[in-house]
């Protein structure tokens, strides 16, 4: 019976040990300071909504990201954030969440790009407040693309047919297996043009800028940093510890801590 006691005590302790674990584990991604403190977000390879990996890539999740920005804004112990950018952008809605975030923080915020903030990750940078870059960062590319491969030649090359069975007329308008009509080509662009004006209206807002002036850099061309500043995309040139010295100046504060939101 001595013995039965101490193996349950010792499976007790066992579980209440792996309990423990479990919960370092599942903890989530929320700050824990007690001064000023400078919140740095990463924002770190292509953008989607959800996020996940295969064999070959990798992806940011954007409702992630934009927890740990909700997150830093609720704290009342942040006193400014300060986004670390090297993304190409990514997926439209990912994009967009991570930008209309930014729009709610009531707090400074800075976007730091080093590598490269194009597209998608540009649209979000331009929610800052401030944006800095590297003098040979890769910066802007505003534009969408919607093009996919089209393999109705190859089919034909080899006698395969693409046998088209839908119940809406526009149901395969994007199916690789079948050239687009002119009619189908048209209805797409549109649509596509439509997310443009959005993504270029949102970026003169964040910004500060004219539709106009932001529609003269919107071709989907990419600037080097050192040029950026000159046409408004960015505000000041330098790196991680110049946007952390923004954002404290922004904020008010000096010798502030620094936290960061581990992947």
């Amino acid at each position: 019976m001595n013995r039965l006691f101490k193996v349950l005590l010792f499976l007790g302790f066992l579980w209440v040990l792996s309990f423990g674990i479990a919960s370092l584990m599942t903890s989530d991604n929320s700050i824990k300071v007690s001064r000023d403190t400078i919140a740095v977000i990463p924002i770190e390879g292509v953008i989607t909504l959800n996020g996940g990996s295969s064999f070959l890539s990798s992806s940011l999740s954007a409702i992630d990201t934009v927890n740990k920005i909700k997150d830093a804004n609720s704290n009342e112990n942040v006193k400014g954030i300060v986004l670390e950018i090297n993304s190409p952008g990514g997926t439209v809605m990912g994009s967009k969440k991570i930008a209309d975030a930014l729009k709610e923080v009531e707090k400074p915020t800075v976007a730091v790009i080093s590598e490269y903030g194009t597209s998608g990750a540009y649209w979000a940078a331009s929610q800052a407040d401030l944006i800095v870059a590297d003098e040979l960062s890769i910066v802007g590319s505003i534009g969408v693309i919607g093009s996919y491969l089209d393999f109705s030649g190859f089919l034909d090359d080899h006698n395969v047919t693409y046998q088209r069975l839908v119940t809406g007329t526009y149901k395969d308008i994007s199916s690789p297996y079948k050239e687009l009509t002119e009619e189908e080509s048209d209805l797409i662009q549109e649509r596509l043009e439509g997310i443009h004006d959005y993504f270029v209206k949102d970026v003169a807002e964040g910004r500060a800028m004219e539709i106009s002036e932001v529609e003269a850099l919107a071709e989907g061309l990419f600037y080097l940093g050192m040029n950026s500043v000159d046409i408004g995309l960015v505000d000041e040139l330098g790196d991680r510890e110049d946007a952390i010295a923004f954002a404290e100046e922004l904020a008010g504060i000096s010798d502030g801590t620094i936290s960061e939101y581990i992947e």
